[in-house]
C-alpha cells in the first residue's frame, strides 16, 4: 500500500472576502440619551471609518426593539441613560446577540464602573471627552472589534463547511492487480495519495511510490499476497509525513487496500498516554486518600495515602468490597454503624454523591481515627455505573481541636457566670442601700452612685453575652435577613429610622444570635450617630452590610473597635462590637468596619452562605 497525503483546506472552497471583514460596510448602532452626542458620532465616525453606516437611538428600550431588525456589527452605548443604564442595556443585548461587539462610551467614568463593565463582558470601555480625537479613538476601537468579530464569524462558517464535507467521507481505497498495478482509486484515495487518478491507473505502485520499497508497506503487502491472509497495520510514510492505518485484503487477482490518515489519532493516543501518566502521578502524590471501586462495589485501586490511612496493603484493600464486614466503621462517638445505615449504599444503588461523611474507623493496629469520606459515581455514556471514587481524609486532630475549643468556651462561660454571680450579689445589696438612702435624703453623689451601679450591671450582662456568643454555630437554619433585622429593631427602643434594601437574601444562621448581632450594630449606630440617624441594611456580594449616616469611624480606630473594652463613646462598655465579632466568627463569617458612601459607619459581614429561594 502507498500512503496518502493530507488534504489542503482550500479544497473545501474559497473563503468569502466579506466573511473576514473589509468589503462590507461597518454598521454601528449608537445609543445615547443625548441627541447632540449621537449626531456628533454620525459625523466623526463617517470621517474616521472609510465605509460606515451609523444608526442612532436616544432610547435604549426602542433600540432593543429595533435590534432584531437591524443587521449591526457593533453597538456603542452611553452608561447613564435614565431608566436603563448601559450595563442593563448590555445584559438585554446579550440575551439577543450574545457575541455582538459592545463598546461602553460614557462620560460617567470611574474605576468601579470600568471594573463592572469589564466583568459584564463589554468589548471595550471608553470615556467621553477630549474633543474630536476621542472619536478617532472610538472609530479605531470599533474597527478593531468588528474586524475580530467578522473574522470569528467567518472562521465558524468555514469550519461548518469543512465539517459538512468530513461527515460524508469514507475510507480511502485503491486496488492493485497481481502485477502491482493500480486498477482503481476512489476520490478520497486520490486525495490522500496526492495524485490524480489518471496518473495512477495502470501504473506500478512501487514505481509511483518508490519510498514504499523496503518498508513495512512492502513487507505487509507481499506477505499478504503470499499467504492470502488479510493484514492490518499502522505505518509511517515519510514523503507525506503521515501515519496511516491500513487494512489490506488479498485475492488471486490482486490486493484491495482500505486506508486512512491516523496521524491525529496517534497524536491523541500519545496525549492520552501522557494524561494517564499525569493522573497516575497526581493519584500517588495526593495528600488525600483515593480509593476506587468498580460497579459491583469491589475495590480495585487505592493510592499510597489511602493505604497509609487505612493501615492496609493494596492487596488487602483489593480483597474487600466497599461494604465488607471487615471494615470496622463507627459513628463519630465510636458506636458501630448498623448495616441498614451504611452511609455509601446510595452511591451504588441510586448513583448519588456523598460529601464529607464523617465515620470512625478501627484500624488493624487497634487505633481509632475519625475520617471524612466523600464518594462520587462515574457513569458511562449510556448512564450505567462504571466506577465509584472515594476520597478519604483523617480529621481526628481537627475534631480533637474542635473539642478543645468547645471545652475552652465552656470554661469561659462558666468563668463569666461565676464572676457575674459574685459581682451581682454585692451590687444588688449596694443598689438597695443606695435606694434606701435616696428616699431619706436627696444627694447628688447618691444619684451618681446609682448610675455607676447600673453601669456595672450592664457590663456584667455584656460580659455574659460575650462569653455565650463564642460558641460555634453547628446547626444553622434559613433566616430572612429582613425578619431578623426588624425583630432586632423592635427591641431597640430608639427614635432613629431604618431602611431595608429590596433584595435582601435569606441566609443560613442561628436566628437568635443573628438578631443579637443586629441589636448591637443598631445600638452602636444610634449611640454614635444619634437618635435622628438612619440605619440601612444592604446586601453585598458575599453577605450583608449595616451602615448609618452618622460621623463614621476614624480610619485610625477601625482596627481597634472590635477589641473587648474599647469604646469611643462616653460611658460605653466596649463589649458591643466584640459581641458582633464573636457572633460572626461563630458562624464562620468575617466582619469589617469601613466607611459608607455618605461618610457614616459601615459594617460588612462576609463569607455568608445564602439560601436559594
Amino acid at each position: 500500500m502507498v500512503p496518502g497525503s493530507t488534504r489542503n483546506p482550500s479544497d473545501y472552497g474559497p473563503v468569502d472576502v466579506d466573511d473576514v471583514g473589509g468589503a462590507a460596510p461597518i454598521h454601528v448602532l449608537h445609543v445615547d440619551d443625548d441627541p447632540a452626542r449621537v449626531r456628533l458620532s454620525e459625523t466623526f465616525l463617517d470621517e474616521h471609518i472609510d465605509d460606515v453606516k451609523v444608526s442612532t437611538d436616544t432610547d435604549p428600550y426602542e433600540a432593543l426593539e429595533r435590534l432584531d431588525d437591524l443587521d449591526v456589527d457593533c453597538i456603542v452605548s452611553d452608561f447613564d441613560m435614565g431608566a436603563m443604564d448601559g450595563l442593563e442595556f448590555l445584559e438585554s443585548v446579550r440575551e439577543r446577540r450574545p457575541d455582538l461587539p459592545f463598546i461602553l462610551f460614557t462620560g460617567k467614568g470611574s474605576e468601579d464602573i470600568a471594573s463592572e463593565a469589564i466583568s459584564a463582558g463589554v468589548s471595550e470601555y471608553l470615556q467621553k471627552g477630549g474633543g474630536p480625537e476621542k472619536y478617532a479613538l472610538l472609530a479605531n476601537r470599533i474597527d478593531n472589534v468588528v474586524s475580530q468579530y467578522r473574522a470569528e464569524r467567518a472562521a465558524e462558517r468555514y469550519q461548518e463547511r469543512v465539517n459538512t464535507v468530513y461527515e460524508r467521507v469514507t475510507d480511502a481505497f485503491f486496488a492493485l492487480d497481481a502485477d502491482w498495478q493500480f486498477t482503481f482509486v476512489n476520490e478520497h484515495g486520490r486525495e490522500l495519495l496526492d495524485r490524480e487518478k489518471g496518473e495512477l491507473l495502470g501504473k506500478n505502485v512501487w514505481e509511483e511510490f518508490p519510498a514504499a520499497l523496503n518498508s513495512q508497506f512492502e513487507d505487509e503487502y507481499r506477505e499478504a499476497m503470499v499467504t492470502q491472509e488479510a493484514t492490518t497495520f499502522e505505518a509511517y510514510y515519510p514523503p507525506l509525513d503521515t501515519l496511516f492505518e491500513v487494512h489490506a485484503y488479498p485475492s488471486e487477482e490482486g490486493l484491495s487496500v482500505f486506508f486512512r490518515d491516523a496521524t491525529d489519532e496517534n497524536r491523541i493516543r500519545r496525549e492520552l498516554h501522557r494524561e494517564k501518566e499525569l493522573l497516575e502521578r497526581v493519584l500517588e502524590t495526593s495528600p488525600v486518600g483515593i480509593v476506587v471501586a468498580d460497579s459491583e462495589g469491589e475495590l480495585v485501586r487505592a493510592n499510597q495515602r489511602a493505604l497509609d490511612l487505612l493501615g492496609l496493603t493494596e492487596e488487602e484493600v483489593k480483597n474487600r468490597t466497599y461494604d465488607s464486614s471487615e471494615w470496622q466503621l463507627t459513628d463519630e462517638e465510636g458506636r458501630p454503624i448498623p448495616d441498614e445505615d451504611y452511609p455509601f449504599s446510595d452511591v451504588f444503588e441510586r448513583g448519588v454523591s456523598k460529601t464529607d461523611v464523617r465515620v470512625g474507623y478501627d484500624g488493624p493496629d487497634g487505633e481509632w481515627s475519625l475520617l471524612t469520606v466523600s464518594a462520587a459515581p462515574i457513569h458511562s455514556a449510556d448512564g450505567d455505573l462504571e466506577r465509584v471514587v472515594f476520597s478519604v481524609e483523617d480529621v481526628t486532630e481537627v475534631r480533637e481541636r474542635q473539642q478543645e475549643l468547645e471545652a475552652e468556651n465552656e470554661r469561659l462561660e462558666e468563668f463569666a457566670r461565676t464572676v457575674a454571680h459574685e459581682l451581682r450579689n454585692p451590687l444588688d445589696i449596694a443598689g438597695v442601700r443606695v435606694d434606701l438612702e435616696r428616699r431619706e435624703r436627696d444627694a447628688e453623689h447618691l444619684e451618681e452612685a446609682a448610675v455607676a451601679l447600673g453601669r456595672m450591671e450592664d457590663i456584667i450582662a455584656d460580659l455574659l453575652a460575650l462569653a455565650e456568643q463564642g460558641k460555634v454555630v453547628d446547626d444553622p437554619e434559613p433566616v430572612p435577613l429582613e425578619r431578623a433585622f426588624e425583630n432586632a429593631w423592635s427591641t431597640a427602643g430608639t427614635g432613629a429610622a431604618y431602611e431595608l434594601a429590596d433584595d435582601l437574601p435569606t441566609v443560613l444562621a442561628d436566628e437568635s444570635r443573628l438578631r443579637e448581632l443586629f441589636e448591637n450594630l443598631i445600638g452602636n449606630a444610634v449611640t454614635h450617630a444619634g437618635e435622628d440617624a438612619t440605619v440601612r441594611l444592604l446586601p453585598t456580594e458575599d453577605g450583608f452590610a449595616v451602615e448609618d449616616d452618622g460621623p463614621g469611624i476614624p480610619a485610625s480606630e477601625r482596627e481597634r473597635i472590635f477589641e473587648t473594652g474599647f469604646s469611643t463613646a462616653e460611658g460605653g462598655s466596649g463589649f458591643g462590637l466584640s459581641i458582633v465579632e464573636r457572633i460572626a466568627e461563630a458562624h464562620g463569617w468575617t466582619v469589617d468596619a469601613t466607611e459608607a458612601d455618605d461618610g457614616g459607619a459601615r459594617f460588612e459581614v462576609g463569607d455568608v452562605q445564602f439560601v436559594e429561594e
